[in-house]
Protein backbone atom coordinates (compact mmCIF):
# COMPACT_ATOMS: atom_id res chain seq x y z
CA UNK A 1 0.00 0.00 0.00
CA UNK A 2 1.24 3.41 -1.17
CA UNK A 3 1.11 6.08 1.50
CA UNK A 4 -1.07 8.12 -0.61
CA UNK A 5 -3.56 5.11 -0.79
CA UNK A 6 -2.71 4.73 2.98
CA UNK A 7 -3.60 8.57 3.38
CA UNK A 8 -7.13 7.94 1.83
CA UNK A 9 -7.63 4.96 4.43
CA UNK A 10 -7.10 7.20 7.27
CA UNK A 11 -9.49 10.13 5.68
CA UNK A 12 -12.41 7.16 5.65
CA UNK A 13 -11.20 5.54 9.13
CA UNK A 14 -11.27 9.06 11.27
CA UNK A 15 -14.80 8.44 12.33
CA UNK A 16 -13.65 5.66 14.47
CA UNK A 17 -10.89 7.70 16.24
CA UNK A 18 -13.37 8.97 19.12
CA UNK A 19 -15.19 12.66 19.97
CA UNK A 20 -12.78 15.33 20.29
CA UNK A 21 -11.95 16.85 23.52
CA UNK A 22 -13.54 19.89 24.91
CA UNK A 23 -11.17 22.34 24.28
CA UNK A 24 -10.72 21.40 20.50
CA UNK A 25 -12.61 22.94 17.66
CA UNK A 26 -15.72 21.35 16.67
CA UNK A 27 -16.59 23.21 13.94
CA UNK A 28 -15.54 25.47 11.25
CA UNK A 29 -17.26 28.27 8.98
CA UNK A 30 -16.88 26.91 5.45
CA UNK A 31 -18.92 29.93 3.49
CA UNK A 32 -19.83 33.35 3.45
CA UNK A 33 -21.82 35.43 1.87
CA UNK A 34 -22.46 38.65 2.45
CA UNK A 35 -24.86 40.99 0.18
CA UNK A 36 -24.85 44.80 0.48
CA UNK A 37 -24.71 46.09 4.77
CA UNK A 38 -24.92 42.04 5.79
CA UNK A 39 -22.43 40.84 7.96
CA UNK A 40 -21.02 37.58 9.52
CA UNK A 41 -20.18 37.91 12.94
CA UNK A 42 -18.71 35.17 15.68
CA UNK A 43 -18.74 35.69 19.67
CA UNK A 44 -16.05 33.12 21.25
CA UNK A 45 -17.45 31.30 24.13
CA UNK A 46 -17.39 33.40 27.26
CA UNK A 47 -16.55 36.79 25.59
CA UNK A 48 -19.03 39.70 25.27
CA UNK A 49 -17.72 41.31 21.22
CA UNK A 50 -19.24 40.00 18.35
CA UNK A 51 -16.21 39.73 15.64
CA UNK A 52 -16.08 39.48 12.01
CA UNK A 53 -16.15 35.82 10.73
CA UNK A 54 -12.93 35.13 8.90
CA UNK A 55 -12.85 32.41 6.52
CA UNK A 56 -12.35 28.75 7.60
CA UNK A 57 -12.33 29.77 11.05
CA UNK A 58 -12.43 27.56 13.86
CA UNK A 59 -15.19 27.16 16.18
CA UNK A 60 -15.53 25.50 19.89
CA UNK A 61 -18.26 24.68 21.65
CA UNK A 62 -20.33 27.70 22.99
CA UNK A 63 -18.74 30.10 20.92
CA UNK A 64 -21.90 31.66 18.75
CA UNK A 65 -22.17 32.74 14.91
CA UNK A 66 -24.91 35.15 13.49
CA UNK A 67 -25.89 36.66 10.06
CA UNK A 68 -27.38 40.37 9.70
CA UNK A 69 -28.94 41.78 6.61
CA UNK A 70 -28.57 39.85 4.24
CA UNK A 71 -25.40 37.81 4.79
CA UNK A 72 -25.40 34.10 4.88
CA UNK A 73 -22.35 31.73 6.25
CA UNK A 74 -22.29 27.48 6.44
CA UNK A 75 -21.07 25.73 9.38
CA UNK A 76 -19.27 22.61 8.76
CA UNK A 77 -19.18 20.28 11.77
CA UNK A 78 -16.43 17.85 12.54
CA UNK A 79 -18.60 15.27 13.46
CA UNK A 80 -20.36 15.65 9.88
CA UNK A 81 -23.16 17.57 8.68
CA UNK A 82 -23.91 21.37 8.53
CA UNK A 83 -25.99 23.95 9.67
CA UNK A 84 -26.90 27.22 7.71
CA UNK A 85 -27.09 30.58 9.42
CA UNK A 86 -29.66 33.44 7.79
CA UNK A 87 -30.79 36.82 8.46
CA UNK A 88 -33.94 36.36 10.96
CA UNK A 89 -32.31 32.89 12.72
CA UNK A 90 -31.19 33.42 16.03
CA UNK A 91 -27.50 33.00 17.18
CA UNK A 92 -26.16 29.91 16.21
CA UNK A 93 -24.75 28.18 19.87
CA UNK A 94 -21.94 25.68 18.70
CA UNK A 95 -21.93 22.55 20.15
CA UNK A 96 -20.80 18.64 19.21
CA UNK A 97 -23.46 17.51 17.12
CA UNK A 98 -25.22 14.52 18.78
CA UNK A 99 -24.01 11.30 16.55
CA UNK A 100 -26.91 9.98 13.60
CA UNK A 101 -28.28 11.52 10.88
CA UNK A 102 -25.00 11.25 9.02
CA UNK A 103 -23.00 8.46 7.31
CA UNK A 104 -20.05 7.18 8.67
CA UNK A 105 -17.99 7.47 5.70
CA UNK A 106 -19.30 11.41 5.98
CA UNK A 107 -18.83 11.95 9.16
CA UNK A 108 -15.06 10.76 8.37
CA UNK A 109 -14.87 13.03 5.38
CA UNK A 110 -15.90 16.07 7.73
CA UNK A 111 -13.58 15.34 10.39
CA UNK A 112 -10.40 14.73 7.99
CA UNK A 113 -11.43 18.26 6.27
CA UNK A 114 -12.04 19.74 9.92
CA UNK A 115 -7.91 18.52 10.92
CA UNK A 116 -6.75 19.96 7.59
CA UNK A 117 -8.46 23.67 8.21
CA UNK A 118 -7.17 23.35 11.44
CA UNK A 119 -3.79 24.12 10.11
CA UNK A 120 -4.74 26.83 8.52
CA UNK A 121 -5.70 29.61 10.39
CA UNK A 122 -3.46 31.66 10.08
CA UNK A 123 -3.08 32.69 6.43
CA UNK A 124 1.14 33.83 5.80
CA UNK A 125 1.48 37.53 5.15
CA UNK A 126 3.44 38.59 2.22
CA UNK A 127 4.88 41.88 1.23
CA UNK A 128 2.59 43.95 -0.44
CA UNK A 129 3.09 43.43 -4.43
CA UNK A 130 4.13 45.98 -7.15
CA UNK A 131 2.19 46.50 -9.81
CA UNK A 132 2.37 43.57 -12.39
CA UNK A 133 4.31 44.61 -15.76
CA UNK A 134 2.27 44.55 -19.01
CA UNK A 135 5.03 42.29 -20.08
CA UNK A 136 4.64 39.42 -18.17
CA UNK A 137 7.97 37.03 -17.70
CA UNK A 138 7.46 33.45 -18.48
CA UNK A 139 6.06 31.43 -15.72
CA UNK A 140 4.73 27.87 -15.52
CA UNK A 141 1.12 27.55 -14.14
CA UNK A 142 0.06 24.10 -14.53
CA UNK A 143 0.46 20.98 -14.29
CA UNK A 144 2.88 22.38 -11.79
CA UNK A 145 5.07 20.06 -8.93
CA UNK A 146 1.64 18.05 -8.83
CA UNK A 147 -0.01 14.83 -9.38
CA UNK A 148 -2.48 14.46 -11.60
CA UNK A 149 -6.05 11.74 -11.91
CA UNK A 150 -6.13 11.68 -16.06
CA UNK A 151 -3.63 11.42 -18.04
CA UNK A 152 -4.29 14.10 -20.56
CA UNK A 153 -3.24 17.38 -19.06
CA UNK A 154 -3.69 20.98 -20.17
CA UNK A 155 -0.67 23.13 -20.35
CA UNK A 156 -0.53 26.46 -18.94
CA UNK A 157 1.44 29.33 -18.62
CA UNK A 158 1.67 32.74 -18.16
CA UNK A 159 3.60 35.69 -20.26
CA UNK A 160 3.51 37.58 -22.98
CA UNK A 161 0.83 37.46 -25.48
CA UNK A 162 2.69 38.93 -28.27
CA UNK A 163 5.73 36.63 -27.88
CA UNK A 164 6.35 32.89 -29.44
CA UNK A 165 6.61 29.73 -27.01
CA UNK A 166 8.24 26.56 -27.00
CA UNK A 167 6.72 23.49 -25.53
CA UNK A 168 8.10 19.98 -24.68
CA UNK A 169 7.22 16.99 -22.58
CA UNK A 170 10.19 15.33 -21.43
CA UNK A 171 10.19 11.67 -19.57
CA UNK A 172 12.66 9.43 -18.18
CA UNK A 173 14.40 8.26 -21.70
CA UNK A 174 14.00 12.05 -22.90
CA UNK A 175 11.59 14.08 -25.04
CA UNK A 176 8.03 12.93 -25.51
CA UNK A 177 6.34 15.13 -27.29
CA UNK A 178 7.40 19.22 -28.66
CA UNK A 179 5.60 22.22 -30.27
CA UNK A 180 6.69 25.21 -31.31
CA UNK A 181 5.84 29.02 -32.52
CA UNK A 182 2.71 28.29 -30.04
CA UNK A 183 0.84 31.01 -29.03
CA UNK A 184 0.24 32.14 -25.37
CA UNK A 185 -2.94 29.90 -25.00
CA UNK A 186 -3.46 26.93 -22.96
CA UNK A 187 -2.66 23.57 -24.60
CA UNK A 188 -3.85 20.06 -23.91
CA UNK A 189 -1.42 17.29 -24.49
CA UNK A 190 -2.75 15.10 -27.81
CA UNK A 191 -4.28 11.60 -27.54
CA UNK A 192 -1.71 11.54 -30.66
CA UNK A 193 1.23 11.75 -28.53
CA UNK A 194 3.17 8.89 -26.63
CA UNK A 195 0.94 7.52 -23.42
CA UNK A 196 2.21 8.99 -20.36
CA UNK A 197 1.90 5.94 -18.20
CA UNK A 198 1.28 6.27 -14.46
CA UNK A 199 3.96 6.60 -11.39
CA UNK A 200 6.60 8.05 -13.81
CA UNK A 201 7.67 11.01 -13.24
CA UNK A 202 7.67 13.58 -16.34
CA UNK A 203 8.56 17.50 -16.73
CA UNK A 204 7.42 20.07 -18.80
CA UNK A 205 9.42 22.79 -20.58
CA UNK A 206 8.77 25.88 -21.53
CA UNK A 207 10.86 27.90 -23.69
CA UNK A 208 10.58 31.39 -24.97
CA UNK A 209 13.26 34.20 -26.31
CA UNK A 210 14.97 35.92 -23.98
CA UNK A 211 14.40 34.25 -21.08
CA UNK A 212 15.81 31.18 -19.09
CA UNK A 213 13.66 27.96 -19.80
CA UNK A 214 10.81 27.30 -17.17
CA UNK A 215 10.65 23.60 -16.13
CA UNK A 216 7.94 21.92 -13.92
CA UNK A 217 7.38 18.14 -13.15
CA UNK A 218 3.65 16.20 -12.63
CA UNK A 219 2.85 12.42 -11.81
CA UNK A 220 0.24 10.19 -12.80
CA UNK A 221 -0.97 8.45 -9.86
CA UNK A 222 -1.58 5.18 -10.07
CA UNK A 223 -4.85 3.51 -11.49
CA UNK A 224 -5.83 1.65 -7.98
CA UNK A 225 -5.24 4.99 -6.00
CA UNK A 226 -6.84 6.78 -8.87
CA UNK A 227 -10.05 4.77 -8.08
CA UNK A 228 -9.95 5.34 -4.60
CA UNK A 229 -9.65 9.07 -4.91
CA UNK A 230 -12.66 9.06 -7.37
CA UNK A 231 -14.57 6.94 -4.49
CA UNK A 232 -13.69 9.32 -1.52
CA UNK A 233 -15.44 12.45 -4.10
CA UNK A 234 -17.99 10.22 -5.40
CA UNK A 235 -18.68 9.81 -1.29
CA UNK A 236 -19.70 13.68 -1.42
CA UNK A 237 -21.68 13.62 -4.63
CA UNK A 238 -25.61 15.00 -3.29
CA UNK A 239 -24.59 14.23 0.43
CA UNK A 240 -27.90 15.72 2.02
CA UNK A 241 -28.04 18.87 3.56
CA UNK A 242 -24.35 19.73 2.43
CA UNK A 243 -24.35 23.15 0.80
CA UNK A 244 -22.93 23.10 -2.73
CA UNK A 245 -20.30 25.62 -1.63
CA UNK A 246 -18.98 23.52 1.46
CA UNK A 247 -18.94 20.46 -0.41
CA UNK A 248 -16.75 21.88 -3.38
CA UNK A 249 -14.50 22.55 -0.51
CA UNK A 250 -14.53 19.42 1.13
CA UNK A 251 -13.46 17.72 -2.68
CA UNK A 252 -10.90 20.82 -2.95
CA UNK A 253 -9.17 19.73 0.41
CA UNK A 254 -9.51 15.76 -0.31
CA UNK A 255 -7.47 16.66 -3.48
CA UNK A 256 -5.36 18.84 -2.04
CA UNK A 257 -4.32 15.93 0.79
CA UNK A 258 -3.49 13.55 -2.01
CA UNK A 259 -1.08 16.07 -3.68
CA UNK A 260 -3.69 16.82 -6.67
CA UNK A 261 -2.73 20.11 -6.76
CA UNK A 262 -4.01 20.91 -9.91
CA UNK A 263 -7.61 19.28 -9.50
CA UNK A 264 -8.36 21.69 -6.66
CA UNK A 265 -7.33 24.45 -8.36
CA UNK A 266 -9.66 24.06 -11.11
CA UNK A 267 -12.23 23.10 -8.35
CA UNK A 268 -11.06 26.14 -6.20
CA UNK A 269 -11.77 28.31 -9.52
CA UNK A 270 -14.93 26.56 -10.10
CA UNK A 271 -16.42 27.76 -6.55
CA UNK A 272 -15.06 31.06 -7.16
CA UNK A 273 -16.83 32.22 -10.16
CA UNK A 274 -20.54 30.32 -8.83
CA UNK A 275 -19.90 32.73 -5.43
CA UNK A 276 -17.62 35.12 -6.32
CA UNK A 277 -18.44 37.02 -2.83
CA UNK A 278 -17.32 34.57 -0.47
CA UNK A 279 -13.38 34.95 0.31
CA UNK A 280 -12.90 31.10 1.44
CA UNK A 281 -12.71 29.56 -2.20
CA UNK A 282 -10.19 32.09 -2.70
CA UNK A 283 -8.46 31.96 0.46
CA UNK A 284 -7.91 27.99 0.05
CA UNK A 285 -6.42 28.82 -3.54
CA UNK A 286 -3.66 30.76 -2.22
CA UNK A 287 -2.93 27.49 -0.09
CA UNK A 288 -2.72 25.64 -3.83
CA UNK A 289 -0.02 28.58 -5.32
CA UNK A 290 1.58 28.33 -2.19
CA UNK A 291 2.01 24.78 -2.19
CA UNK A 292 3.49 24.71 -5.71
CA UNK A 293 5.64 27.00 -5.89
CA UNK A 294 4.18 30.70 -6.56
CA UNK A 295 4.17 32.91 -3.82
CA UNK A 296 3.06 35.88 -6.24
CA UNK A 297 -0.18 33.98 -7.13
CA UNK A 298 -0.59 33.19 -3.77
CA UNK A 299 -0.10 36.74 -2.09
CA UNK A 300 -2.42 37.93 -4.41
CA UNK A 301 -5.26 35.68 -3.64
CA UNK A 302 -4.60 35.88 0.22
CA UNK A 303 -5.07 39.31 -0.39
CA UNK A 304 -7.83 39.46 -1.93
CA UNK A 305 -9.58 36.98 0.70
CA UNK A 306 -8.90 39.21 3.60
CA UNK A 307 -10.56 42.13 0.81
CA UNK A 308 -13.18 40.03 0.19
CA UNK A 309 -13.75 39.15 4.46
CA UNK A 310 -13.50 42.63 4.98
Amino acid sequence: MTARIAWLAVMLTLAASGAARAAEPVAYVTEIERAGAGEVDVKPAGESDWRPARPLLALRPGDQVRAQGRARAVVLFHGGGTKVVAPGDPPLTIAAPAAGGVSAQLRALSEGVGRFLLGRQEPPTYRRLATRSVTLPPAILAPRNTRLLEGNPVFEWEGSSRARYTLRVVGPAGVLWERADLPRAPLAYPATAPRLAPGVRYAWELEVRGHPVQRAEFELVPDAEAQGVRAVLAALDGAPGYPPGTLELMRAVILFEGGLYDAARRRLEEAQAAAPGDPTPTLMLGYVWERVGLGARAAEAFERARTLAR
